[in-house]
């Protein structure tokens, strides 16, 4: 394609050229023209001047376009082979490069499902062992690859609560599970034929952990799998079956093949490791071979290692060598047709343009002539090409024209632009006063102290807190939507629409029946009116004047400053989303507490806690806490403030997301005394 473009640049720019040339005669003639009419001579030169121009525009346009066809089909037609050799390395490179990365990121996936579940098991109780036995059998059941799943102690005895199809005997001896016990880490056997189906097997090991943590941290047990290599037999079949004529397989590190895209009469494990086809490959890039197939067959292969999980699995493909000769031959003869039929194309196209090019040449001489009787009419009619390549006079010209009119309508265009961008800021600064103006302002909380702060992402932000004062105490919400903007904005004033008239008609309900309602009418709202799929977290929380409260709902974790120790206690807030599903009873419970003089209640938003995620270093509900700790004193304000200033400050770069903070103290009364710190209390 770069050689085409070269001649196809190399015959425009002789056009040009030799456009240029004939109007340059084309003028120098005009001036003789001019001389020869007083002579009476040019009636009868004018006619025998055109035909020997398009005769002669003829001769050197079919020159020009037979001359790089003829070559480039000499050229070309000896350089096939190489091309094809070429193009046959790309796809056995990129098939080989995606069957191992596909192969790798599978094992990958069914390391961390084990770890996982590793996790799971050790939260449950080991003196129950039904849940656990349950556990194993739907992992093992869900788990395609899955032979069998058993937990052993750390001696390697199996626990009689898996779900052990191949009924494993004591492992303890194996170098993988000796591995797991001394890294304490997941570990990876080689491929082995199993004892009980005689098929390639391979064994994942992984540590259970004590529950709670122990620090340093007690390893327990462990949970191992046999794996089944089906599935990836079929992506090795599948990554070649499109092209049909390669032959993919995948060695392990002492030689064997494991993994074959055409496996039938193959003997399982079949040793390669003296083949010289399959000698070391380098890690990190592919390396291209030429050897001897299995039936003895001239062979072109792509050799590359598997680095995940620290396999040494090379995948090979393979195809022949005649193929690809075959591929070149086909070429060849496909290249002569093309030159064949692009010589006679080439010929008519000399043809047409000689006389396309010679029409303007002939109204630009009649326009001369008249322009020398003085009797010069419109300028001469140009198509849509001859103005550019054939005529300067008449391209400047109306090139001129062309430029200020489109000068005038990118002017038209940018005052439409303008005007549209100040609508567009007139309207996000009305949805900006509008969210801050349904925001509380220092709500009067007898007995109680708070301060809020919000920082948007952008001009309308998608968080929500709100504070309603009742007869019986007050009513706290805080809560983030999906997104942020316009879209976010408008889903916040729903919540906030639903649950300030709810809570100030029903200010005795309890904030799950409350969460109920509101839930109901988002679904109807976002899901079925606006058909949007956008959803929010949000915490309802009442609080009564003696500091109890209780709350409901699914959002960051609350921070709760206790002022007779100076500690912070975080409590999780484990309620469904709002907007998704309409019925959320299952999944939502309420939680009780009390504030004590001098506590200090905080809500936060995840873009507190996230801040600084794109560096891949969040601040994290663990310095939020720290901080909290510290300016657990401070005045509410001074809390709000300084969290907002110290998260902001966190990250670099523009702010990911919004930014709510929301604080509020029970006050001290007079000639009171600090009381421990009472705990979260979930029925």
């Amino acid at each position: 394609m770069a050689l085409l473009r070269t001649i196809a640049r190399v015959v425009l720019g002789f056009l040009i050229g030799f456009t240029r040339s004939v109007l340059a005669s084309t003028q120098r003639r005009m001036f003789q023209s001019m001389a020869w009419h007083f002579l009476g001579a040019w009636p009868s030169l004018a006619p025998l001047m055109r035909p020997s121009l398009r005769a002669f525009l003829f001769a050197a346009l079919s020159v020009t376009a037979i001359a790089p066809i003829t070559y480039f089909g000499l050229t070309q037609s000896a350089r096939w082979q190489e091309v094809q050799r070429q193009d046959a390395d790309k796809e056995l490179r990129f098939t080989a490069e995606i069957l191992a990365r596909t192969i790798g990121r599978s094992l990958e996936r069914d390391v961390r499902e084990l770890e996982t579940l590793a996790d799971s098991v050790g939260l449950q109780n080991p003196s129950d062992p039904p849940p656990l036995r349950r556990m194993l059998q739907h992992y093992c059941s869900t788990t395609k690859s899955c032979l069998g799943v058993t937990r052993s102690t750390l001696k390697g005895d199996p626990i009689p609560d898996g779900f052990d199809r191949l009924a494993l005997p004591n492992v303890g001896d194996r170098e993988y599970f000796q591995t797991m016990v001394r890294t304490h880490r997941t570990s990876v056997s080689g491929i082995e034929l199993g004892r009980v189906m005689k098929r390639p097997t391979l064994h994942l090991c992984t540590p259970v952990w004590a529950y709670p943590a122990t620090d340093p941290p007690e390893m327990v047990s462990a949970v191992g799998g046999a794996y089944g290599l089906e599935h990836l037999q079929a992506m090795t079949a599948k990554s070649v079956e499109v092209f049909g004529d390669m032959h993919a397989q995948v060695l392990d590190g002492r030689g064997r093949v494991i993994l074959d895209s055409s496996p039938a009469g193959a003997s399982p494990l079949a040793d390669r490791s003296k083949d010289p086809l399959y000698a070391a490959v380098p890690d990190g890039r592919v390396s291209l071979r030429d050897g001897k197939g299995e039936r003895g067959e001239p062979v072109r292969a792509a050799l590359v290692r598997i680095s995940e999980l620290g396999l040494e699995w090379t995948v090979s493909v393979v195809r022949p060598t005649q193929w690809i000769e075959k591929q070149a031959t086909r070429a060849k003869l496909n290249t002569f047709i093309a030159i064949a039929a692009a010589l006679v194309l080439g010929l008519l196209f000399a043809y047409v343009l000689s006389a396309w090019l010679a029409r303007p040449i002939r109204n630009l001489a009649h326009y001369a002539a008249h322009v020398a009787k003085d009797t010069a009419g419109p300028m001469p009619p140009h198509g849509r090409f001859e103005t550019r390549e054939v005529s300067e006079l008449v391209e400047d010209v109306f090139s001129m024209v062309s430029r200020l009119e489109q000068q005038a309508d990118a002017l038209r265009d940018r005052e439409k632009e303008q005007i549209l961008l100040a609508q567009i800021r007139q309207e996000l600064n009305i949805a900006e006063r509008i969210q801050a103006g349904i925001l509380p302002r220092d709500p009067v909380l007898p007995g109680f102290e708070s301060a809020a702060r919000m920082k948007p992402a952008e001009a309308v932000g998608g968080d929500y807190y709100e504070i309603l004062p009742t007869s019986a105490g007050f009513w706290i919400a805080a809560g983030d939507v999906s997104g942020h903007g316009l879209n976010a904005g408008l889903v916040m004033l729903m919540l906030q629409s639903a649950l300030g008239a709810l809570a100030i008609y029903a200010p005795g309900a309890r904030p799950a029946n409350l969460l109920k309602a509101a839930n109901r009418l988002l679904v109807e709202n976002i899901r079925h009116r606006l058909g949007g799929d956008d959803h929010a977290t949000l915490v309802l929380m009442h609080v009564d004047p003696d500091g109890r409260f209780v709350f409901a709902g699914g959002h960051e974790p609350l921070l709760i400053w206790r002022a007779c120790s100076g500690k912070c206690e975080i409590v999780e807030t484990p309620g469904p989303w709002m907007g998704i599903l309409p019925d959320i009873d299952k999944g939502l419970r309420e939680g009780t507490g009390q504030l004590d003089p001098g506590d200090l209640l905080l809500f936060h938003s995840d873009g507190i806690s996230e801040s600084g995620a794109r560096q891949h270093d969040p601040f994290g509900l663990e310095r939020l806490a720290a901080t909290v700790e510290r300016l657990g004193a401070e005045p509410v304000e001074s809390v709000c403030r300084e969290i907002l200033r110290e998260a902001g400050e966190w990250a670099t770069g523009s702010q990911e997301d919004d930014m709510t903070v929301v604080a509020v103290r029970r006050s001290w009364p007079p000639a009171s005394t600090p009381l421990s710190a009472p705990s979260i209390i979930w029925p």
